[in-house]
């Protein structure tokens, strides 16, 4: 930690979190600033965006087309709500010192100028569902350990460019955060605490509020609006078609995991084999000699206190990526299909135009 002032950034290790693991962020030190005095803890319901947050994160992503853009956010959990009023950019890596010096001069100006200034999570924006993978988790899971209330929002631009705006509040599962913290990331690992793909992220219902000035100034603008014809464009294979390569990359992607585990299994069952061969081996020889065979139980850990290389174990490979694999599958599934039942709805209605 860095404390400045009763302001504290968070910095990660690296003998804990492996250093790509905060590169979509900005910066490779881009940290965690802690909220500055804690209360107890409370259990997040509902995520409320302001406005100007919101502005923030649509003008930042549309600021950085080829990047992840991302920083943090900053408000009060009221009542169950997190209220999420304003935010700031993360530095870019040629700026940004490693030190956290950016954000704690940040929070610092913040305080001063009596705006929130404690953080409660962060934001990074997105292309269809590659947001999950196991760097956001790297992060989240840090994010999440020192404040337990503070949550990740995803905005996606290319499905807000489709007519709706695409922005999602997650936090890790409490499931999944026990299995993060032993460790246990093995296929065993995620049975016995029951996280599959499905219950990796929470997804927390999102409202955007705005102030009744803002209702007012837009109701007074509807008027000089031109009508939006945007949403009735039947050009939809190009949205399709992106969620079809994504797809197609996650399935690839599986398909990787799932060899490396029957290649694992393989040498598993090959290691056994030799293990047995060995053990009756020294069995033969042991009985030729008169002496005792003792039991193969003891004689496996005694073989493995002396790093016998038949008697290593395995390490088992991580079953992580191919949660999230099949996780993005499922996400890119849910898009296509929801996508084309909107777009099949714009097509019987432009047949029955054309027909009268």
């Amino acid at each position: 930690k860095v404390q400045v002032d009763g302001l504290a950034a968070v910095l990660p290790r690296g003998d804990s979190i492996p250093a790509m693991s905060w590169a979509t962020h900005g910066s490779a030190a881009a940290a965690a600033p802690e909220i500055a005095v804690r209360g107890p803890r409370q259990r997040v319901d509902k995520v409320q965006v302001d406005g100007l947050a919101l502005m923030k994160i649509l003008k930042h992503a549309r600021e950085t087309p080829l990047h992840a853009a991302s920083g943090p956010l900053l408000g009060l959990v009221v009542d169950n709500v997190l209220e999420i009023t304003n935010c700031f950019p993360y530095p870019a890596q040629d700026v940004d010192d490693g030190t956290g010096k950016f954000q704690i001069d940040m929070l610092r100006c913040l305080r001063e100028v009596n705006v929130d200034h404690q953080q409660v999570g962060w934001y990074q924006s997105t292309f269809l569902g590659a947001y999950m993978d196991v760097d956001l988790i790297q992060s989240q899971f840090a994010f999440q350990s020192e404040t337990a209330e503070s949550v990740v929002l995803v905005y996606d631009p290319e499905r807000t460019s489709q007519g709706s705006l695409s922005l999602k509040a997650f936090r890790l599962s409490d499931k999944y955060m026990d299995l993060h913290r032993e460790g246990a990331f093995s296929k065993p690992g995620f049975a016995k605490h029951e996280v599959s793909h499905e219950n990796v992220f929470e997804e927390i219902p999102l409202v955007v509020r705005s102030s009744n000035l803002t209702k007012v100034l837009l109701t007074e603008l509807e008027a000089e609006v031109e009508e939006d014809a945007d949403k009735l464009d039947l050009a939809s294979s190009s949205y399709i078609e992106k969620n079809m390569k994504q797809l197609m990359l996650s399935l690839d992607e599986l398909t990787q995991e799932t060899m490396q585990l029957a290649n694992y299994q393989r040498v598993l069952v090959r290691h056994r084999e030799q293990q047995a061969q060995h053990l009756a081996k020294r069995r033969a020889e042991k009985q030729a000699a008169g002496e005792n065979p003792g039991n193969d139980r003891d004689v496996i850990q005694e073989l493995r206190a002396q790093n016998h290389p038949l008697f290593k174990p395995l390490a088992e490979p991580h079953a992580v990526e191919a949660v999230l694999a099949n996780a993005r599958l499922a996400h890119c599934s849910t898009q296509i299909a929801q996508f084309s039942t909107a777009n099949l709805g714009k097509l019987f209605l432009s047949q029955a135009v054309q027909d009268q």
